[in-house]
């Protein structure tokens, strides 16, 4: 009987001395979110800035000296219908009325959304995303010209034929322009090539990022000119005004390039927050308008735009 018990409290002390030399697991920790594959969706909300250089049609716009002299032009039936008919000069401006006199400026808002896929190798991250932007850029210019000038009037002479009036009759002639810019969608396709576990830590990806882009432009113009004869000695007003206007909007969907940089955190597994920068670049287009009479160009012009962007999105990963 001792000798039972006595073997039962040796078999006790034994096996906690028996599991002490065997080996223990090391605790298992939660690993930092470092793995960046998989496809995302989010949204983006900054400031943009743009540029549109004009190379004008010297036979249509010229800038410092807006000329057209087909505007406003008087048709033969008018002049032949028996009444005094007051003929408006061509409509020419000395005013420069675009700033540096061929580059309209302006900035505004950029929002819209993004999606993509990326895939990580190592330290490298590769991807492919798609994104698109409403922009509220849009810039106005416009100038106004008061000038006496000498005018043609058409009245009827001797046998009921019309013939121009003698002495030459002198015109108060006012003259506006307004031209108006907008840049109003902007769309990407880019490739991304990435780094993360630098010494940002794993949970940062710097990238880079280029491809295609389109943007939609749109223009419009408006043009007036009042012509008043008056007394050359009194300045008096003598009949009634002409008064023409020449109103147009001309838009066009433009193919360029756009390349960027960015940087995003991941704050939980899922959840990426970022900013981006982009630079875009598209290249000529024509600009021309058509009011249903006349139809006038304005030469050529190519558009640049910078943005910078706040971007949540979340991630769904892939293995």
């Amino acid at each position: 009987m001792h000798r039972a018990i006595m073997g039962i409290l040796l078999a006790t002390v034994a096996v906690p001395a028996f599991a002490a030399d065997m080996p223990v697991k090391a605790q298992q920790y939660a690993a930092p979110f470092t793995d960046w594959s998989g496809v995302y969706v989010g949204g983006a909300v900054g400031g943009a800035w743009g540029r549109e250089k004009l190379d004008q049609n010297v036979t249509t716009f010229d800038d410092p000296t807006l000329i057209s002299s087909q505007l406003f032009g008087t048709s033969a039936a008018r002049i032949l219908d028996g009444t005094p008919t007051l003929i408006a000069p061509p409509f020419v401006m000395s005013t420069c009325l675009l700033s540096n006199c061929n580059t309209i400026k302006m900035s505004g808002i950029m929002a819209g959304g993004f999606a993509g896929v990326q895939k990580q190798w190592g330290n490298w991250v590769l991807g492919l995303e798609g994104s698109w932007d409403w922009l509220s850029l849009k810039k106005t210019l416009s100038a106004t010209e008061v000038d006496r000038e000498p005018v043609n009037r058409f009245v009827i002479g001797a046998g009921g034929l019309p013939v121009l009036e003698v002495p030459q009759p002198t015109g108060l002639v006012t003259r506006t322009a307004s031209v108006t810019a907008k840049i109003d969608e902007v769309a990407d396709i880019r490739s991304k090539v990435g780094i993360t576990n630098t010494f940002l830590g794993p949970n940062i990806l710097l990238y880079g990022t280029a491809g295609a882009s389109v943007a939609h432009v749109q223009h419009s113009l408006t043009l007036t000119q009042n012509v008043q004869r008056i007394n050359p000695q009194t300045g008096a007003a003598i009949g009634n005004p002409r008064f023409n206007e020449f109103d147009a909007v001309s838009g066009d969907t433009r193919l360029g390039w756009v390349a960027g940089a960015g940087l995003d955190w991941k704050p939980l597994p899922n959840l990426v927050l970022g900013v981006l920068y982009r630079h875009h670049e598209f290249p000529k287009g024509t600009v021309a308008f058509n009011d249903g009479t006349n139809s006038l160009g304005f030469g050529t012009s190519r558009v640049s735009l910078d943005s910078v962007q706040g971007r949540a999105s979340i991630l769904f990963p892939i293995h």
